[in-house]
């Protein structure tokens, strides 16, 4: 500990409780997107299909139409990645997929969960 102040000791004790608890509530919350991952059967998904899967979800929450551009920005991966997982989740029946009529590079994304 500090040896220079009383008040530095003290700060420095309640960071230490602080951390305590933060590191506790990140441990449930962990636990608890763990257990949804396992409700929604999403478990399986590595890193970046999980974020293109939040992405998606987050997007939908807010009540807007989603589309291929809004992942490629929200998540910040390439292109050719973010449409591979897509294709991956449609078949697996994550997602529905239709493409755009006036850009057949966009798609509209619907979760089906």
């Amino acid at each position: 500990l500090h040896v220079r102040s009383r008040r530095q000791r003290q700060m420095c004790i309640r960071d230490r409780n602080i951390m305590k608890s933060f590191k506790k509530d990140l441990g449930e919350a962990i636990s608890l997107v763990s257990n949804i991952e396992d409700q929604l059967k999403i478990n399986f998904l590595n890193g970046n299909e999980k974020v293109i899967f939040y992405s998606i979800l987050i997007r939908e929450k807010d009540g807007n139409n989603c589309i291929i551009s809004d992942v490629i920005k929200t998540s910040k991966l390439s292109r050719s990645t973010v449409f591979k997982v897509l294709k991956k989740f449609e078949s697996l029946s994550l997602v529905s997929l239709l493409q755009s009529p006036e850009d057949r590079r966009e798609f509209s994304i619907k979760l089906n969960i």
